[in-house]
């Protein structure tokens, strides 16, 4: 099985704005960002949450559902209290 070899960049970003036909400013106001910050985003200057690219892709009409549905899904079938943590490993020095 291949490697996904998939990150939202700025320019996706600015692509998904322009078919949307929105400002930067009206991205920015979406969640509550500057409008420079938003251009800074466009021009790979800084990272975005992906709570900010969900609320994107929702007003840019950029569907996110099967996704989504497909976490639910692992949600139902392994539950939270499945999950064990592993602590970070502690190596010793040697001497």
């Amino acid at each position: 099985m291949s490697k996904p070899n998939f990150k939202c960049t700025g320019n996706d970003i600015r692509r998904m704005r322009l078919a949307a036909k929105k400002t930067t400013q009206e991205m920015a106001d979406l969640v509550g960002i500057s409008r420079q910050t938003y251009e800074n985003y466009e021009n790979d200057i800084g990272r975005f949450s992906h709570e900010y690219f969900q609320v994107w892709c929702m007003h840019c009409g950029i569907d996110l559902s099967p996704i989504i549905e497909q976490f639910m899904v692992l949600r139902q079938l392994i539950d939270d209290s499945q999950l064990r943590r592993k602590s970070p490993s502690k190596t010793k020095k040697v001497r």
